[in-house]
C-alpha cells in the first residue's frame, strides 16, 4: 500500500496493509511444517520397501529358481518378516 508515513491510517486501511503478509507468513509456515511431518513416514515407507526387496531377492534365489518373478507366497513371506510378524 506504499509509504503511509505522512498520513493517519484507519482501522481498516491499517489490516488491509498488514493482513496479507501476515496470512502469508502463517501458510508458508503451516505448508513448511506439514512437509517436515512427512519425513519420518517417508523414511519408514523407503525402508520397508528396501525390506520388501531384499527379503523378495533373499527368497527367490534359495527356494524357485526357475520361476520367472516372485510368487504370491514369497511376497507374503517378505511381508511377514519385513512387518516382524
Amino acid at each position: 500500500m506504499g509509504d503511509h508515513s505522512s498520513e493517519k491510517l484507519t482501522a481498516r486501511e491499517m489490516v488491509r496493509a498488514h493482513a496479507y503478509p501476515i496470512l502469508a507468513t502463517i501458510g508458508s509456515l503451516s505448508l513448511v511444517t506439514m512437509a517436515l511431518l512427512q519425513i519420518p513416514g517417508a523414511v519408514r515407507d523407503h525402508r520397508y520397501n528396501l525390506c520388501i526387496d531384499e527379503q523378495v531377492k533373499l527368497r527367490q534365489a534359495s527356494n524357485l529358481a526357475a520361476q520367472e518373478g516372485p510368487g504370491k507366497l514369497i511376497y507374503l513371506k517378505a511381508v511377514q518378516h519385513c512387518e516382524g510378524l
